[in-house]
């Protein structure tokens, strides 16, 4: 497990909001959209890609958790301790997390029963929405003072609530999670860049000279995703030499471009099954020459298999 020192890992300043309840209204709200997306006990991938919810009837121990992306943890009830080798960070309803990109957790469940289950999201921000708001900001070159927190708990302040529940609403409705859910993304990503959160949220993109260009491949990778590319093609598109492309967009990414492109790849697959498609035209429309080899990834990468998992969506 990451073994992060002191200053990796801090609590947020505590601002009016802490010393009341938070606003009950709103705190109702997202602890009842949480609760209607949390129904199976343990944790529940939600149809909104990086989006998963968990409800657990009585305290227990998560396995260790690896956060490929920054993470926004925001509990609907009940309190959670994130733990980080010998330190821990522990928040509930009035208080929200964020864990850097590349960092290893445990969570444990402090607070809950069968009567009022903890309930909990959290949300996989994709660096590629972190690049488009840093540079929609003007942002893109800012280097960071210092190394960021490996996690951070704060205050849940209005505009980061309004924004999560916004997400929360869209994901609900399959039109309203194509098109108003990024929107409420995009917003989410903005209010914790101007947050304290802002360091972990950055880490996983890092800024230099070349973060508008490979930007520019994100996009042309995210639009291309069904057909096949190669980094030479992509390269060419952003007008880099391949390998000078590969190693900047590992840099600025934290991912090699190929493996940027298979992740496009699997949620676009995950989109298309929760669509009604079968697996096989599925791995084709994903880019897949191989069935098998899609089945392959898609289980490894989501934990079941193509069928099983479409399956689960469409119980009622």
């Amino acid at each position: 497990m990451l073994q992060p020192s002191t200053d990796r890992v801090r609590h947020g300043s505590r601002g009016p909001q802490a010393a009341g309840l938070p606003r009950a209204v709103q705190a109702g709200e997202r602890a009842a959209l949480i609760a209607s997306q949390a129904e199976a006990e343990g944790c529940t991938d939600a149809a909104f890609p990086g989006l998963k919810f968990v409800r657990a009837s009585r305290p227990t121990i998560c396995p260790v958790l690896h956060a490929l992306a920054p993470t926004l943890m925001v509990v609907g009830q009940g309190r959670t301790t994130a733990r980080f080798d010998a330190y821990a960070l522990e928040y509930d309803a009035s208080r929200y997390a964020v864990v850097a990109s590349d960092t290893a957790f445990e969570e444990a469940v402090t607070e809950a029963d069968s009567a009022s289950p903890y309930l909990a999201m959290s949300l996989q921000i994709p660096p590629d929405a972190i690049a488009r708001v840093l540079l929609a900001l003007a942002d893109a070159r800012a280097e960071p003072a210092a190394e960021p927190a490996a996690a951070l708990v704060s205050d849940l302040e209005p505009p980061i609530e309004d924004a999560v529940v916004r997400l929360l609403r869209a994901t609900r409705d399959p039109v309203e999670r194509r098109v108003v859910a990024p929107l409420a993304l995009e917003e989410l990503v903005f209010r914790l860049l101007r947050s304290e959160a802002a360091a972990a949220v950055r880490s996983a993109v890092r800024r230099d000279r070349d973060a508008d260009r490979i930007q520019a491949a994100m996009r042309f990778l995210r639009a291309n995703v069904e057909r096949p590319l190669s980094v030479e093609e992509v390269a060419r598109h952003v007008a880099m030499s391949p390998s000078h492309f590969a190693h900047r967009f590992r840099a600025v990414a934290r991912v090699s471009p190929m493996r940027y492109l298979k992740r496009l790849r699997l949620q676009h697959a995950r989109t298309l099954l929760l669509s009604g498609l079968r697996a096989s035209e599925v791995a084709q429309r994903a880019g897949y020459e191989s069935a098998s080899h899609f089945t392959r990834d898609f289980k490894r990468h989501f934990g079941a298999a193509p069928g099983d998992y479409a399956e689960r969506f469409r119980r009622p």
